[in-house]
């Protein structure tokens, strides 16, 4: 599976202006309606320290990131339209 074109939590907060943690909330709010390894995957700090320092270079995760996830385009789609109210992401 490439993971070219997922999306961090502080990539979706940056493209939509919203505070830090907005992106995470709303993830959280549909995380029932999704499936691990198809719609996000969870990056743990043990394991898969390399992509996440790698992902930390690149600016792609808040500094404070322990274990990393990444979302899939159509994931951010939904964190973006449908989980939220508004724009502030805060809702």
């Amino acid at each position: 599976m490439t993971r070219d074109h997922w999306l961090t939590f502080k990539e979706i907060d940056g493209r939509n202006g919203w505070p830090k943690g907005a992106a995470f909330r709303r993830f959280k709010r549909a995380l029932t309606r999704l499936t691990e390894g198809r719609d996000y995957i969870r990056l743990d700090a043990m394991d898969e320290s390399g992509e996440i320092d790698a992902l930390r270079a690149g600016g792609r995760l808040y500094s404070s990131t322990v274990h990393a996830v990444l979302v899939s385009p159509g994931t951010a789609d939904l964190i973006e339209v449908h989980e939220g109210n508004g724009a502030s992401g805060a809702g």
